[in-house]
């Protein structure tokens, strides 16, 4: 197993921590990212308005919950859920992509409402009006744009911490 861990400076949120496990025998692969600093669990909201709005840096921890309100897709973290550095565009091909191989094994009624998603997400391209949703119980995730009033930040709430994978009060 080779490991690499590489510290980035995000501009608006501080030192990452990004690290990447691989083998080259059987093409394993994990990442995450973490922050260096001790957060508080955080909610992010962004309002993608805008082409330009797909350019938004995301950072996702693996413990964070990915959601579009709009396109009804929620992103849990399971146990080897990866931590990433993207944008906005970035979740909408991660998300696409996996919904293109869920369908191939779907059920008639799953598979037409998956189509209706994948449009929805091939719209969002050109004319992007949707909401992208991070909580993170650790406060390892980030939004961040050039525009800092267009993501909102709050604490976890203690019920979300109980609802939300991996939080606690």
């Amino acid at each position: 197993m080779l490991t690499s861990q590489t510290e980035y400076e995000v501009e608006h949120f501080g030192s990452v921590l990004m690290s990447v496990v691989t083998c080259q025998k059987c093409g394993y692969r994990h990442t995450d990212v973490m922050t260096l600093t001790e957060r508080e669990p955080v909610a992010l909201t962004a309002k993608i308005s805008s082409v330009e709005d797909l350019n938004m840096h995301v950072i996702k921890s693996g413990t964070a919950t990915v959601s579009i309100p709009e396109f009804g897709a929620t992103i849990t973290p399971g146990p080897y859920s990866e931590g990433y550095i993207s944008n906005v565009e970035g979740i909408l091909d991660r998300i696409q992509d996996a919904l293109t191989m869920m369908l191939s094994t779907a059920t008639e009624k799953r598979l037409a409402r998956g189509e209706k998603m994948l449009k929805q997400f091939r719209l969002a391209r050109e004319k992007p009006h949707f909401t992208l949703t991070l909580k993170d119980p650790f406060g390892n995730s980030a939004i961040v744009s050039s525009n800092p009033q267009k993501v909102k930040k709050r604490r976890l709430t203690k019920r979300e911490l109980l609802t939300v994978k991996y939080g606690h009060p």
